[in-house]
């Protein structure tokens, strides 16, 4: 397991990254773990891996189940209304509008 910025991560902290942008949070504030060990998807008993998103500014973290058919993007957007992450560090506005 590696923990990187979510501008280091491939397609799926790509798509993170971009809800996050749209939703006018700091990007560089929130991690992204991808674990797709089997031992931790067995004891879950999931297809697949866990999807860990983690807010430094809170400490407030989620797991989200990936995988063939996974809709971890839809639940971490409902997560996001529900109101996980509210208190997370806000972006400033961009000087080109």
């Amino acid at each position: 397991m590696q923990v990187l910025t979510l501008l280091e991560q491939p397609p799926a902290a790509q798509a993170l990254s971009s809800v996050l942008r749209a939703k006018g949070f700091e990007v560089d504030d929130f991690e992204l773990e991808d674990d797709d060990s089997p031992a931790l998807a067995d004891l879950f008993g999931l297809r697949g891996g866990l999807l860990r998103v983690r807010c430094c500014s809170t400490g407030e973290e989620r797991m989200y189940p990936t995988g063939s058919g996974s809709a971890w993007l839809g639940a971490f957007l409902m997560d996001l209304g529900g109101g996980h992450f509210a208190r997370a560090a806000r972006g400033t506005a961009s000087a080109f509008g």
